[in-house]
Parts: structure tokens; C-alpha cells; sequence
């Protein structure tokens, strides 16, 4: 397999995780409208952006894992990308709050399969030292699909309002679906681990499981990781409501400053937090949890100078930090997940982290926030009370990065067995 197919491959992976996270974060900027339109609560926009998507999200993430450690991870990922894009249009036609919360059930159990899919294949195609460079890039994705999730969904909010949007946002991803059946080749399984022993048997879920929870790096990066995913989905959840409230902007007005802010921000900080632990690794296998450490550590301090400044333009700079920073972990992570799990249990131990951090973060921080606004509101207002609720998260953010930093002499030892 030529190095220009590699990275043809990823490029188009790349697409299938914008989509992805298009599909995924659109309802944020859309919640002022559904909120109006469906007189919703700040707890029920909560679930709808977080929990109903995750519990199937997370949990389905694993048999699905498991079918992509025995079968095709081609035609796995080509099925799930059609149904998610499918039942994103879909939302379009709900009439009330349950069957729009059904929708996004929906699109949870279809994205379940997308990272571990496309974690697994990326594993075949670079070695453990390119890998987080190889899934950094990958991950642009999750910034790439904020950006025009935020970008084209605040302008399309305005001009066609918030079901046509979800309509025009969802029907691109069944052509993608194509695309991805129709060129990608399904890669040999450990073709890019040569000097490692490798154990080719096929492994149960139960026993797959069991083997990754018994490694302390995976047990740390799954408790910081988890803490840094409810800090994540809680700020981009709620930061349109935040400034639409705080700043009185519109959706229209604060599309294209939060697209460069986190869409630009985050992708920048994906793609060098891959190159950079890709170039450090080679000399100190720490590099893999030094940089998402620290990086949790600033993005709670940038998220201070964010909620507290009265000036937008230092808000939007302190948002740029935040997005940049949240970014960072996806390819040093992700790249050793991949290094740490069986060659037969690779996709599975994707599912299993995605589990524990969309169960946690996605499932809890959207309605953590929610429920804490709302609990606030009768003393202090609703634009108070959300940014009271969203100062929470700091504190939270830091303990995650002290977590991981902890247990940086640890992943040698754990990458040597």
C-alpha cells in the first residue's frame, strides 16, 4: 500500500469525522431556537444535547467495536455512517420534544461505530510512533465539524430556520457513506507492527475489556480523559446559550467567531498535538500524557478570562485558547490506546474509551450545566446562572490534567509489556 493511498485513506476518514461532528454539535447552535420553538427547559436541552445521544452512543459503541475487530471495518463503518446522516435529516420532521429526542437517539447509535472503525483501520496503516501524528490528523475532524457545525448551522438557522438546517446538514453523509464503500481497501490486520510480538487470536468482549482495565495508563487516561470530555462537551454545548445570553448575540452573529474560535483553535491544536507527541515519543514515551496534562490545566484557565471578561473580542481569544487546548489530547491518547490493545481488540478498545468518556462527559456535562442553571436561575437570572454553571468547570478541567500528569513514568512501563 503506497504512503499517498495511506493518506488518501485518512483524508476521507477525516471527512466521515466532520460529518460526524457536524451532525453531533449542530443542536448547539440550534438550542436558542428549538428551545423557543418547542418551550424547552435548560435541563431538557441538556439531555437533548448530551444524554439522549451518548447512552446509545457509548454503550452501542462496544458490540459494535467488537463486530469491527471480526469483520470488515469498511462495511461497518459504510453502514453506520448512513444511518447517522439519515436520522440527522430526519430531526427535520420532529413535532415535539420526544420524537426529537428519539431522532437523536438515532444519530447516537449510528456515530458509536465511527471512531472505533476508524481508529482501527489508522492502526494498520502507520506504526506506534506515527500513530498519534496519523489519528491527530484524523481528528481534525472533531474541529473541522464544530466549525461547520457552528459556522453553517448558525447561518443556516437564520436564513431557513432550525429543521431545514437539520435537513441540509444531514443528507451529505449519504454520499460520503458511498464514497468510503467504494475506495477504500480493508488493510491487514497488524501489517504495521513489525518487531512485535503480537497475539492474532480473536478476543471477547469481556476478555478485551478486562485486558485494557488492567493497564494503569489506560485507567488514567480513562479518568482524565472522562473528566476532560464532561469539561469539553459542557463548554461547547453551552457556549452559544452563553453568549446569545450574556452578550445578547445571535445565532447568526456568533456563528462565525466561535467557527474560527474553536473549529480554527482545535484544529490547530489536533494536528500539533499529534506532530508534536509524534517527534517526542521517539526520544520520551511520557510525551504521550505530558502534553494532554498540561493541556487540560489551560484550557480551565483560559476558560476563566472566557466567562469573566466583559470585553467579547478577549472572550473570542480566551475561546480560541479553549478550543486549541481541548484538542490536544485526541492524538497522543488515541495513538497509545491503539499501541496498548490486542491487535484483535483494537477497534474494541476505542469503543471502551469512547464509552467511558462520551457515557460520562457527553452523557453528563451538557446536563450537568443544564441542571445547574436552571437550579440558579430563580436567584440570579438565566444569563447568571449558565455562567455561574460554566465556572464550575475549571476546576474540574485542572483536577483532570493533575490526574494525568501524575502517571507519566507509568506509560513507560506499560508500552515496554
Amino acid at each position: 500500500m503506497t504512503n499517498l493511498y495511506r493518506y488518501y485513506i485518512v483524508i476521507v476518514l477525516v471527512l466521515v469525522n466532520t460529518v460526524n461532528f457536524i451532525d453531533r454539535q449542530v443542536v448547539s447552535i440550534l438550542a436558542p431556537a428549538i428551545k423557543a420553538d418547542l418551550v424547552l427547559s435548560d435541563t431538557q436541552l441538556g439531555v437533548l444535547m448530551g444524554l439522549a445521544f451518548t447512552l446509545f452512543y457509548a454503550t452501542l459503541g462496544l458490540p459494535i467495536g467488537r463486530l469491527a475487530d471480526k469483520h470488515a471495518r469498511v462495511n461497518v463503518l459504510t453502514i453506520v455512517l448512513t444511518l447517522w446522516s439519515a436520522m440527522t435529516a430526519l430531526c427535520s420532521t420532529a413535532a415535539n420534544y420526544i420524537v426529537l429526542l428519539l431522532m437523536r437517539v438515532g444519530v447516537g447509535v449510528g456515530e458509536a461505530g465511527a471512531g472505533p472503525c476508524s481508529h482501527s483501520l489508522i492502526s494498520d496503516l502507520f506504526s506506534r510512533e506515527e500513530r498519534p501524528r496519523a489519528i491527530g490528523i484524523f481528528s481534525l475532524g472533531v474541529p473541522f465539524g464544530t466549525l461547520f457545525g457552528f459556522l453553517f448551522g448558525g447561518l443556516l438557522a437564520e436564513e431557513f430556520g432550525w429543521r431545514m438546517t437539520f435537513l441540509i446538514v444531514g443528507l451529505p453523509g449519504v454520499a460520503l457513506a458511498v464514497l468510503v464503500k467504494m475506495t477504500i481497501r480493508e488493510p491487514a490486520r497488524g501489517a504495521k507492527d513489525e518487531g512485535v510480538q503480537l497475539n492474532r487470536d480473536e478476543v471477547s468482549l469481556i476478555e478485551g475489556l478486562s485486558i485494557m482495565w488492567r493497564i494503569g495508563t489506560f485507567r488514567t487516561m480513562a479518568y482524565g480523559g472522562a473528566l476532560s470530555a464532561f469539561c469539553g462537551y459542557a463548554v461547547n454545548s453551552w457556549t452559544p446559550s452563553f453568549f446569545a445570553r450574556t452578550h445578547e448575540l445571535g445565532a447568526g452573529e456568533m456563528a462565525l467567531p466561535m467557527a474560527i474560535s474553536l473549529g480554527v483553535g482545535g484544529g490547530l491544536g489536533s494536528f500539533l498535538g499529534g506532530i508534536i507527541t509524534s517527534r517526542m515519543a521517539l526520544r520520551d514515551a511520557r510525551a504521550f500524557l505530558t502534553l494532554p496534562g498540561w493541556s487540560f490545566v489551560i484550557f480551565g484557565i483560559a476558560l476563566v478570562f472566557e466567562l469573566w471578561s466583559s470585553s467579547l473580542m478577549v472572550a473570542y481569544a480566551a475561546l480560541f485558547i479553549v478550543g486549541f487546548m481541548q484538542f490536544v489530547l485526541f492524538g497522543p491518547f488515541f495513538g497509545l490506546v491503539q499501541s496498548l490493545a490486542p491487535l484483535r481488540a483494537r477497534a474494541l478498545a476505542t469503543a471502551f474509551i469512547f464509552f467511558i468518556y462520551s457515557g460520562f462527559g457527553f452523557g453528563f456535562g451538557p446536563l450537568y450545566v443544564g441542571a445547574l442553571s436552571d437550579f440558579l436561575t430563580t436567584s440570579l437570572g438565566e444569563a447568571q446562572a449558565l455562567q455561574y454553571a460554566l465556572s464550575t468547570i475549571p476546576v474540574i478541567s485542572i483536577i483532570a490534567g493533575l490526574i494525568v500528569l501524575a502517571r507519566r513514568a507509568g506509560v513507560v512501563e506499560d508500552l515496554a509489556r
